[in-house]
């Protein structure tokens, strides 16, 4: 008996180990250089597939990229309820030349209007209209938010910016809701030059309790509605809503920034 227990003790402890070892290999990893001619469009057909890294917990792959004098990332997330969050209410990623996993630069996309509600329309074309509806309030995004950036004022900007600040989302041939955005280092406070590792933070955000209740609302009139015509609560039912789009997810990790291709 006491055998097993070494057994089992010993496996734990090296099942421990090499999760410590992976979590340290992608906190101290270099970032990619980035590949040449890249256009930020919300196509990551440029990118190395697969992307760099997996975070379970938001449920994005990404991979961050810098040349000489701008930072990259791009971020591919196939998790459909990540993306309903990011499409109402942006992705929020951080920059902290410190190291420290707290604070630094804050840009927040694609900040999406609020838009008509998708077209009723038939059963068999309701994914494929859902899905060109979806890619149009991409493309219609005006604005980004910036925090703590050098030499920029806190709040919304333009996504046609002087900045140097470029952003752009879209969905992929697969379905994956791709994010991408490049900003200069020195607006992000990162010296030339610079080789500690930086802090970054990707954040999915939240729905607000404002949407919460227009949602109920909305929820409340579709279930009247059904009624008067004599069908059940269910038939009204929103199939793509879920009580977890109001709960945010984050992670931290750590990347030096790449000194040649």
């Amino acid at each position: 008996m006491n055998s097993i227990k070494v057994r089992i003790a010993g496996a734990g402890l090296i099942a421990a180990l090499l999760c410590q070892v992976n979590l340290n290999a992608q906190d101290s990893e270099p970032n990619k250089w980035v590949p040449d001619h890249i256009k930020i469009d919300g196509q990551a057909t440029e990118w190395p597939k697969p992307l760099q890294f997996y975070n379970n917990d938001t449920k994005l792959f990404y991979t961050i990229a810098n040349n000489k004098d701008t930072l990259f990332v791009v971020v591919s997330v196939p998790d459909k309820l990540s993306q309903q969050r990011i499409m109402r209410s942006g992705m929020s990623i951080s920059i902290n030349p410190t190291g420290k996993k707290k604070g630094g630069a804050t840009l927040t996309f694609p900040l999406t209007t609020e838009a008509a509600p998708t077209p009723d329309v038939p059963q068999e074309s309701r994914q494929k209209v859902a899905d060109e509806w979806k890619k149009q309030i991409l493309a219609n995004v005006k604005e980004v938010k910036v925090e703590g950036f050098t030499g920029i004022a806190d709040g919304n900007i333009p996504v046609n910016n002087t900045y140097g600040i470029r952003t752009a989302s879209t969905f992929d041939g697969a379905g994956n809701l791709v994010c991408e955005m490049a900003v200069p280092l020195t607006a992000a406070g990162i010296p030339a030059g610079y080789d500690k590792p930086i802090a970054y933070r990707f954040k999915v955000n939240s729905l607000s309790n404002a949407e919460r209740k227009e949602h109920e609302k909305a929820m409340r009139e579709k279930m009247a509605k059904a009624k008067e015509q004599g069908g059940g609560p269910g038939m009204a039912m929103d199939p793509d809503f879920n009580m977890m789009l109001f709960f945010s997810n984050e992670f931290w990790t750590r990347q030096t920034l790449a000194t040649h291709p």
